[in-house]
């Protein structure tokens, strides 16, 4: 596993009930051939090896020096069925305060990504199984995409520091707590309710007849990546268009486009009532597309939409508050530490996240 992308993630804790616990990793086996570090060509290192943890047992013991913009972390292979667990619990510390990075790497490969704040002194952790998200920036070559989360068969872990500077990080032993079942249910009231409430009016993100190249533009990579857009007459809507996107996305590569958001105008659109972002569109096959949002702090928020079915026309939609804090990209104008605000969104993104070659038509994005 690659670099990892993330979100930031509150520390919860579940309740006494779900006491019970099982051992995923004790850092007891930690060796060259099932441990590894990725860094960027910035200058951020990273060292492991292995501590005394709180309780006298053994801890996994990071050695970071971030550079700013940059990233780091340590690749670890664990074999574990996590699949009725409800979240992952263990002891942290470290000499600097922030956010770490954890990745788990699926059964079908897919690389899956959640947050937690470590501060310095030993405190517990706990991060439910349900926040973890797809991972929108690195999708591992073997990856069988267009699954549901399964982690019934857990091949990998990553662990990466956000923490810009020098910082020495103690992992305890990691143990799982709680049901899959309880987190269930909990995540399908928060959707019903999501889904009860999204009923007000919509939103307008995208109008596909006023994209051209002052409104919108493309990125991709140095490895071959591609993507171009176009503004086509929509045959079965007279007066209308839509937007279609034909790209190649290599592994472990980007691309996409940014466009304004709203209208025909800079004046961004108000999405800090909406509920859901939709996004009608065609596929031939199934695709995944990830969307940035411009805050009106001029911070970049970044989630990811479901999987087309392919071969129709369908929507898709991604709940707002899945929206979570690019944590690799930070726009030179943002108002660093402001909170989430959606009342002015004044561009977003599109990026593909299905790697190799797809034509995609987008006929709207509507917040509601």
């Amino acid at each position: 596993m690659k670099k990892i992308a993330a979100f930031v993630l509150s520390l919860l804790m579940l309740p006494a009930a779900f006491a019970s616990a099982a051992t995923v990793e004790d850092w007891s086996g930690v060796a060259s051939a099932n441990t590894g570090t990725y860094a960027d060509s910035n200058g951020s290192k990273i060292e492991f090896a292995t501590a005394a943890d709180s309780k006298g047992g053994k801890a996994l013991q990071l050695t970071s020096n971030l550079v700013q913009g940059g990233y780091c972390g340590i690749w670890h292979n664990i074999s574990a069925d996590l699949s009725k667990s409800g979240a992952l619990k263990f002891m942290a510390k470290s000499t600097v305060a922030g956010e770490i990075q954890m990745a788990l790497k699926d059964a079908y490969n897919v690389q899956y990504v959640a947050s937690f704040q470590v501060g310095t002194s030993w405190a517990e952790a706990n991060i439910p199984l349900a926040s973890f998200i797809k991972d929108p920036y690195y999708t591992p070559p073997e990856a069988v995409t267009g699954h549901p989360m399964d982690l019934s068969k857990t091949s990998g872990m990553n662990l990466a520091p956000h923490m810009v500077g020098p910082a020495v990080i103690l992992i305890g032993s990691i143990e799982t707590v709680g049901s899959a079942g309880a987190a269930s249910s909990s995540q399908a009231s928060s959707a019903s309710a999501s889904s009860s409430a999204s009923s007000g009016s919509a939103v307008q993100v995208l109008d596909p007849s006023t994209i051209d190249a002052k409104s919108a533009g493309s990125f991709q990579d140095s490895q071959g990546s591609s993507f171009s857009f176009a503004s086509k007459d929509n045959p079965s809507k007279k007066g209308k268009k839509y937007l279609t996107l034909t790209y190649e996305l290599k592994n472990g590569g980007y691309c996409g486009m940014w466009c304004r958001a709203g209208g025909a105008d800079w004046s961004g659109a108000n999405l800090a009532s909406a509920k859901t972002l939709n996004i009608t569109l065609y596929s031939k096959e199934p695709v995944v597309l990830g969307i940035a949002l411009k805050d009106k702090g001029n911070n970049q928020y970044v989630a990811e939409a479901p999987s087309t079915k392919g071969g129709k026309w369908e929507t898709v939609s991604i709940p707002m508050d899945s929206f979570k804090l690019d944590p690799y990209y930070t726009p030179p104008d943002a108002v660093k530490g402001a909170p989430k605000d959606f009342s002015k969104v004044g561009t977003f993104n599109i990026q593909p996240k299905t790697p190799g070659k797809f034509t995609v038509a987008v006929e709207s994005v509507v917040a509601k």
